[in-house]
């Protein structure tokens, strides 16, 4: 629990707790010994005519109150070692320490009643729920209100405790009365203390919630950060793992299937050469397949191009389309015209990929299918939006069937929330719109 300057609540409670028995001992002990004193005097008709009321067995109140006081100790002890915070025995301890409280109070003819008081103050503590906390206020007020002295005996006749200060000497009469009034001043001062620590203590609280909530969100977001980067650190090594993988599987295909077909075209050469000039079925069957050997060789070095790392991990989207155009250009020995507006290709990362991925494939569809000759790359800026078109002077088609290639970029625009349209027509057309995302200006 926390403190006001060097008193804990717990300690205040038990100030409150010495304070209160303390009072009731020595007002029941008084009283006792001065009703003794006034029997032995012969003195009780005359106070009997000058009291309203007189109390019971004086000695009887006195060995019960002492007998309560030692239960409130022990109830207290219970509560406080109660680590568990067991409902049921904090409960049970209030019950029992009020219903001793209430008799105590009784027999006291009400001329004490701050026990009560430390009572309510431990309810405060005990009960955190806010369901109770108005109960607690509403019964105390309650019962502290209509155990007050003064208000009872409106209503009926209970003995003063001045009364029987009186019977004391004047000196004696002061002392008496000083401790008497100091004793329920102490009381009030020490529950006044004991709430106000519990606010402060519950401010406290509050506040070290606000500064916990507070290194919690800076915790989070470095964690999330820290997710952020693991999850590039994870794209980054599967990146390169792909990239691995592909260079491993482009060298396997240029040092196997190449060199063999390299090889084939070769020795197909060379039964040309002892075929001689002459054109005989066999000199035609060996030009066809040095033909197709060759443009196996042509495809084969194409898809190890197209295995290389992808030139958009390296360069700009412009610089990446101008090298896969040269590369295409060199190894499939075809004429290719790249035609760009003086915009600035700048997108996302995937955008960049899918736009590279359909110059790409388009240019392999017109060499390997349309064996085309000559190609036109265009990309320009529309309103919103990207405009790609790919046209060749291939062969064409009669009827347009959607293959794996063709069903690719259809695949890659329509992520891109993108439309395309294939049309045979001098040749084979590719025309693609990408809008441009987030409101983004480019060039």
């Amino acid at each position: 629990m926390k403190s006001i300057g060097n008193l804990k609540i717990n300690k205040i409670l038990e100030f409150m707790l010495i304070i209160s028995v303390t009072t009731m001992i020595l007002i029941s002990g008084f009283v006792w010994i001065i009703t003794a004193r006034i029997i032995d005097m012969h003195e009780a008709k005359l106070f009997i005519s000058r009291s309203v009321s007189i109390p019971g067995n004086t000695m009887h109140i006195f060995i019960f109150t002492l007998i309560s006081s030692i239960c409130f100790i022990v109830t207290f002890s219970v509560r406080s070692s109660n680590r568990l915070n067991d409902t049921y025995i904090i409960f049970v301890t209030f019950i029992i320490e009020f219903i001793l409280e209430l008799i105590c109070i009784i027999l006291l003819n009400f001329n004490y009643n701050g026990i009560l008081l430390w009572t309510f103050a431990n309810a405060l503590i005990y009960l955190k729920k806010n369901k109770y906390i108005s109960i607690v206020i509403v019964a105390a007020t309650v019962s502290y209100l209509f155990t007050t002295h003064d208000l009872v005996k409106l209503f009926i006749n209970i003995y003063d405790i001045s009364a029987y200060i009186r019977v004391c000497s004047t000196s004696l009469q002061t002392v008496i009365f000083f401790i008497y009034n100091a004793l329920n001043l102490m009381t009030v001062v020490s529950f006044i203390l004991c709430c106000i620590s519990i606010i402060v203590n519950k401010e406290e609280i509050i506040e070290k919630n606000i500064e916990l909530n507070k290194q919690l969100e800076i915790a989070n977001f470095d964690l999330q950060k820290a997710n952020i980067e693991l999850e590039r650190s994870l794209m980054d090594n599967a990146r390169l793992a792909e990239i691995r993988e592909r260079n491993r599987i482009a060298r396997e295909i240029h040092d196997t299937l190449g060199h063999t077909l390299t090889g084939l075209a070769a020795g197909i050469d060379a039964c040309i050469a002892l075929a001689g000039d002459e054109k005989t079925p066999l000199r035609n069957q060996l030009d066809l397949l040095s033909k197709v050997s060759r443009n196996g060789i042509k495809d084969i070095r194409m898809s190890v191009s197209s295995l290389r790392p992808d030139a958009p991990d390296r360069l700009n989207l412009e610089s990446a389309i101008k090298e896969l155009v040269e590369n295409t250009k060199r190894v499939a020995g075809v004429n290719i015209i790249f035609n760009c507006e003086d915009i600035n290709l700048k997108f996302d990362e995937d955008e960049e990929m899918a736009i590279y991925r359909i110059v790409q494939e388009s240019l392999t569809n017109s060499i390997r299918h349309g064996n085309a000759k000559n190609i036109e790359v265009v990309v320009k800026k529309n309103f919103g939006s990207i405009g790609l078109m790919i046209h060749d002077d291939g062969i064409g088609c009669e009827k347009i069937e959607s293959g794996f290639g063709l069903r690719h970029i259809r695949e890659r625009v329509n992520m891109l929330k993108g439309q395309v349209n294939f049309r045979s027509e001098n040749g084979f057309i590719v025309e693609a719109m990408i809008p441009i995302r987030w409101g983004e200006e480019y060039g």
